[in-house]
């Protein structure tokens, strides 16, 4: 879309109000829908406006767990989640290097802190709540927090919950988006697509009482009488801001194409200061799959087979392949001082045909294409020679696309001893190097051992002496951005004097994540967004008021 323009904000003397409701919600995806429901439900009038040609976002296409502490399932099953150690569990992982047990805020900000009070706190019944609204959800009880195997975590399962489609299956982001949006339907709240929010209008105290609106109509303005509230997303696909606060660390990203940063502007021209701008939901993602604005693309969550190793540009592993991703993409970023480069920026998974007979498919953004879909990332070779030609000779075809980088010229000769190191680790059972295999939520996403694995460590098999081989290129992206204006735990955007922005709320991607440089583990941010939905909500609607 091309990084539009945003608008200085706009005095509300003399607006015709085309659009005129209590609650003006800025964006059709999860946060929005959530927040408009629970709006209606206490009696204002909404109006959901979207920027994008259709609903959904992000969220479409995501897995659609949720992490949601001390939920209802939990209480039922009798398992214990108790507060103090949700919060240093979150507190540890969100600030590890900050992290202190004995201080009130367990090392973090008061701000930060606060949010993680608030999301334990209200979690479970702000889903109660969504389910008394018409959503179905199950939980995973087997599902493991991504770090449990740490000493600090009491309640390492349980956590995490998903949709529930009516046939009984296990719904992702795409049934549970139809499904919120069919109960926005039914309670007949208007959604408009092709809207984009392109500035903000104020009135004479500096209340935000509206917004400026673009549609293929022309522009009109919507008035909220009690609030605005911004659940438009973060700023993944604005280069310019990822350039600028992201340093080149991230080539794209998978969220919605539509995440510009337009909110993150808007509060800029409101003098609202933004934090955490240096901060992301990191995934590596398939390079040319970006390069091609793959609407449909997911990072890799989920590092598929076993006869199956990444190294970097030296022909080296550097990684633990079944790591979360978060924690796989933050090694693509460490730095070589000798050589003043990234080594690691570019990662290269290598596969037999084994692992391609035995793992195809796009589980949780696996890249082992299936005999239906493209395969036009993957590049291949009879013997490790060849296939490092092959990879070299793609790298020079991407040019910029792979920041111009290539592999080292001893990579096919390195490369060959990493396979064979591997491959003894393999035969072993264990990863000397990475410890491969050893945590529950790599054997989680690494799903059933494949029958032919009879060795110590079902997550590991070695590679084939013969070819051939098989690669693809991974680079470091986004889920979405953490950075934004600060929130309370109201929902209320707070200023440069850190007092609430009169009439303005944001929910989600579109505001600063407490989160750190952490994931703290699957759903981490569904479950606060769909709680933090329900506090902005009944905030706005609460709101004494009105413009």
């Amino acid at each position: 879309m091309g990084n539009p323009e945003v608008r200085a904000p706009e005095s509300a003397a003399g607006v015709h109000w085309d659009i005129d409701v209590d609650i003006v919600v800025v964006g059709g995806a999860l946060a929005g829908f959530t927040t408009a429901l629970h709006a209606h439900e206490l009696g204002a009038s909404v109006v959901v406006l979207e920027k994008a040609e259709r609903v959904g976002g992000t969220a479409r296409k995501a897995v659609a767990g949720m992490w949601v502490p001390n939920n209802r399932f939990m209480q039922e099953a009798g398992t214990t989640d108790r507060k103090e150690d949700a919060l240093a569990y979150l507190a540890r992982m969100a600030r590890p290097l900050l992290f202190d047990p004995s201080d009130q805020y367990l090392g973090l900000t008061r701000w930060e802190f606060e949010l993680f009070d608030a999301l334990y706190d209200n979690a479970d019944t702000a889903f109660r709540a969504l389910e008394a609204l018409g959503a179905e959800l199950e939980q995973d009880a087997e599902f493991p927090d991504y770090h449990m195997h740490l000493p600090e975590i009491t309640a390492p399962r349980g956590r995490e919950l998903f949709p529930h489609n009516p046939d009984g299956t296990r719904g992702d982001g795409e049934s549970f988006i139809a499904a919120l949006a069919e109960l926005v339907a039914q309670r007949q709240i208007p959604v408009h697509v092709d809207h984009r929010v392109a500035g903000v209008i104020v009135d004479e105290t500096g209340r935000v009482v509206g917004v400026r609106v673009e549609t293929p109509d022309g522009e009109i303005a919507a008035r909220g009488r009690k609030a605005v509230v911004f659940c438009s997303g973060g700023f993944t696909h604005n280069e310019e801001m990822r350039r600028y606060y992201l340093g080149g660390r991230v080539v794209g990203g998978c969220a919605a194409l539509s995440n510009e940063g337009d909110f993150h502007r808007i509060a800029q021209r409101l003098g609202i200061p933004l934090v955490h701008m240096d901060a992301a939901y990191l995934a590596p993602l398939v390079l040319e799959k970006m390069l091609h604005r793959d609407p449909t693309m997911m990072g890799v969550f989920a590092v598929p087979g076993d006869s199956l190793l990444i190294v970097n540009s030296a022909g080296r592993r550097t990684v633990n392949e079944k790591a979360p991703y978060q924690d796989r993409t933050i090694q693509m970023l460490s730095w070589n001082p000798h050589d003043a480069e990234h080594p690691n920026f570019l990662m290269f998974p290598v596969w037999d045909q084994r692992a391609a007979d035995r793992f195809p498919g796009g589980f949780l953004g696996a890249f082992i294409p299936d005999s239906t879909s493209d395969a036009s990332h993957v590049v291949s070779g009879d013997t490790l020679e060849e296939l490092a030609v092959a990879l070299d000779e793609r790298l020079v075809k991407l040019g910029a696309g792979a920041r111009n980088m290539r592999l080292s010229k001893d990579f096919a000769a390195s490369l060959r001893g990493t396979v064979e190191r591997f491959n003894g680790f393999a035969r072993g059972g264990v990863d000397e190097d990475f410890r491969r295999g050893e945590t529950p939520i790599e054997i989680t996403f690494h799903g059933p051992v494949a029958d032919d694995n009879h060795s110590p460590n079902g997550l590991m098999f070695p590679l084939a002496d013969k070819g051939p081989y098989y690669a693809t290129i991974l680079a470091p992206g986004t889920l979405d951005t953490k950075g934004g204006p600060r929130v309370n735990t109201a929902g209320q955007v707070l200023g440069a004097d850190e007092q609430p922005v009169p009439g303005l709320y944001a929910v989600g991607n579109a505001s600063a994540a407490p989160t750190g440089q952490g994931y703290i583990s699957g759903g981490m941010t569904f479950g606060p967004i769909i709680t933090f939905s329900y506090l902005a909500a009944h905030a706005a609607v609460q709101d004494s008021k009105t413009g």
